[in-house]
């Protein structure tokens, strides 16, 4: 009977989500190891919210939210790191001796997006911003095979699995044109990629980034309601750390526009703009620097807004 099948599925989470809750972050800790073998990648594990756990090292942060019909994984890790990446992943599946069923990628660089082809190999669906495929296909430079996205969406996306829902935004050019924001609502929890940086922002230009469009990006991630903040590597941050990255960004692309305005030349921008009263310090290519000031001489902010796909939803 469907609405007995719904039942049994509540049951099911609910069961599951119980049990999760007896799992402390001290717990985890003590079972830290290496990853395959005494060379591989030391991984750490911590509890980030009751049914959703931080994978940090090899690569960027990786967000694994079980469920009572699989797991979702946010971001993988270089592809020499599946392994040691798997080897986390089987001590949380202990709970629930479920598979990774979506691997979501919150943009196309080869930290998070290196260790698809074995998740896709292993039945795992892999959801992207659409701009995702172009970038993986003209920059990959690994040796391993590119594994394309299975599910693409434009603006916005939103995921159901085992009772649990995630949605998957585009606000616009940022770090690249195909950054997703992975937002957990009933958590309050929202992962956000290379959208937040602990040090320089960095741009990738080739690959359809903005930095005068990241500012307003992050201004639509704050109208969302959540209190923990996963960027792509380092710890948890909060709500406010977010806005005070905003701030810094918004103040910097603002002075050199003003610079710009000024007739600045292209050569003397970063030395005049003095970043490092920021505490960043930019590595620009020529190229970059290019797109740089060129969007900064535009008077319209780079930005994306690409109609949404409809992909079939995963229940």
């Amino acid at each position: 009977m469907p609405g007995r099948r719904r039942f049994v599925c509540r049951l099911r989470a609910i069961a599951l989500l119980a049990m999760v809750g007896i799992v402390t972050s001290s717990a985890l800790a003590a079972e830290e190891q290496r990853g395959s073998g005494s060379q591989g990648p030391k991984l750490t594990l911590q509890l980030v919210k009751t049914g959703l756990f931080l994978i940090s090292g090899g690569g960027a942060n990786s967000l694994l939210r079980l469920s009572a019909n699989g797991e979702i994984l946010v971001d993988g890790k270089h592809p020499e790191n599946h392994a040691a990446l798997m080897s986390q992943v089987r001590k949380i599946s202990r709970i629930t001796d479920m598979p990774v069923r979506v691997v979501i990628l919150t943009n196309h660089h080869e930290d998070r997006a290196g260790t698809t082809a074995k998740f896709l190999v292993a039945g795992a669906q892999i959801v992207a911003q659409e701009n995702v495929a172009n970038n993986l296909t003209a920059n990959h430079t690994s040796d391993e095979k590119v594994a394309l996205p299975t599910i693409t969406y434009g603006r916005d996306y939103t995921l159901q699995l085992g009772g649990i829902e995630v949605q998957l935004m585009h606000f616009g050019n940022a770090c690249t044109n195909g950054d997703t924001v992975v937002y957990f609502p009933n958590l309050k929890v929202v992962a956000v990629g290379d959208l937040f940086t602990p040090g320089t922002p960095n741009p990738d230009f080739l690959g359809g980034g903005s930095l005068v469009g990241w500012a307003p990006v992050l201004a639509e991630i704050l109208k969302l309601d959540f209190d923990v903040v996963v960027p792509s590597t380092g710890p948890t941050i909060t709500r406010d750390d977010l806005v005070a990255f905003k701030t810094k960004v918004e103040i910097l692309v603002a002075h050199a526009r003003a610079l710009v305005n000024k007739g600045i030349p292209k050569d003397q921008l970063l030395s005049r703009l003095d970043t490092e009263d920021f505490g960043w310090q930019f590595s620009f290519t020529a190229d970059d620097l290019d797109h740089f000031y060129a969007e900064l001489s535009s008077s319209k902010v780079v930005s994306e807004h690409p109609e949404a796909k409809s992909p079939p939803g995963m229940n």
